[in-house]
């Protein structure tokens, strides 16, 4: 059964000469837009120069009033027809203005020459090193004056994390250590005895293997592998509790961040470093006179007789288990501060944690080269 629809409840459309007027009636919303869809704009709009929308009646409109309008102005620009919106209260002028798009102009990015981007680009890593040095300063110092401060601190600081750690630094890395400064002392040992045997003065072998790997091999070796294992763990961890809020709870709680998270890690390592280095001296000792053994045919009594009577002295000894405890506190120091500056989520911690590892190398490196020359 089809059924009459009278338009002119909803809209009237008016043809003077060449000039077109629609007038409407009854509320622009979507309800509606079956009806005003009927409009046929090729009939209503053809042979006319100009056209006009009278919506001074419309009081109650949604985004179909734009979308309607929208299709009728795109009709008459690409037909050269003369639009015009007449009428319209200042609500619906501003509700037609938020929805329309504007086109935006894009700027063109002046091209720069490379020296341009290079002092750039070094000015901006400057400025960003200078800010990470001058953060890192003060939490030297907090933690420095932390550590001063501990005898009299004692009941401040989280003693029930400090066997969790100590286990984690110290017990748990007591074969990988030992296994690289074991490897370690048996690359030393033979290629020393090697280049030892072609002089006749094999007999020396104790005295290189010892000195090498007390003073420089040992420490260096557990340094450097107490940093990728616990310094990026301490990172891994603080940034973590900085990403879920956990540090900002706890110093609202009152808790002091240097007594609760970093003091705990820091004796941890302080403790298991010069432990390690002392164990991993036998072991790499042991490494170089198997080498010997092997190459140059040496008893182990030979060997304990060089190495006694070489020398390797009690300071070479302490002077190694002496760096092994500067190594400790920057692994400790540097994973603690690398943690505390993450920001953001997962990302953040990775980037941290990988920076951590590399800086604590490498300033065990530099330092132990500075020792090489001052010891």
């Amino acid at each position: 059964m089809k059924t009459n629809i009278d338009l002119d409840t909803y809209y009237k459309f008016e043809k003077i000469e060449s000039r077109g007027k629609l007038t409407v009636k009854s509320p622009m919303v979507y309800s509606n837009s079956q009806y005003f869809n009927l409009f046929d704009f090729q009939k209503n709009l053809l042979d006319i120069s100009s056209l006009e929308i009278n919506v001074s009646s419309v009081k109650v409109f949604d985004t179909f009033a734009y979308i309607f309008i929208k299709e009728i102005h795109t009709y008459c620009d690409n037909h050269s027809i003369k639009f015009s919106l007449e009428g319209a209260t200042e609500e619906f002028v501003n509700f037609l203005s938020f929805l329309s798009t504007k086109k935006v102009e894009l700027v063109k990015k002046e091209r720069v020459g490379f020296l341009y981007n290079f002092f750039l680009e070094l000015g901006e890593n400057t400025k960003k090193g200078i800010g990470e040095l001058r953060s890192f300063i003060e939490f030297f110092g907090e933690t420095s004056k932390a550590l001063l401060k501990l005898p009299f601190n004692l009941k401040q600081i989280r003693w029930e994390d400090f066997p969790v750690y100590l286990m984690r630094v110290g017990v748990n890395s007591i074969g990988i250590c030992l296994l690289i400064v074991f490897l370690v002392g048996i690359i030393i040992g033979y290629v020393g005895a090697i280049q030892l045997a072609r002089f006749g003065v094999g007999s020396f072998l104790a005295a290189l293997v010892g000195i090498a790997v007390t003073r420089e091999l040992s420490p260096l070796m557990v340094g450097i592998v107490i940093a990728g294992r616990s310094g990026s763990a301490f990172a891994a961890e603080i940034g973590t509790m900085k990403v879920s809020d956990e540090i900002d709870a706890l110093t609202s709680f009152g808790f002091d961040k240097q007594n609760f998270i970093v003091i705990p890690r820091l004796l941890a390592t302080l403790i298991s470093l010069p432990v390690l280095v002392s164990i991993s001296n036998i072991v790499g000792i042991i490494g170089g006179y198997l080498a010997g053994a092997v190459v140059l045919g040496l008893s182990f009594s030979e060997f304990q007789v060089q190495l006694l009577d070489s020398t390797l002295s009690y300071a070479d000894v302490l002077g190694g288990i002496g760096k092994s405890i500067i190594f400790g506190f920057i692994i400790a120091i540097i994973g603690c501060f690398k943690g505390f500056q993450v920001s953001g989520g997962a990302e953040s911690v990775g980037k941290f944690t990988t920076s951590s590892v590399v800086l604590s190398i490498f300033l065990i490196i530099f330092i132990d080269a500075i020792f090489a020359f001052i010891i």
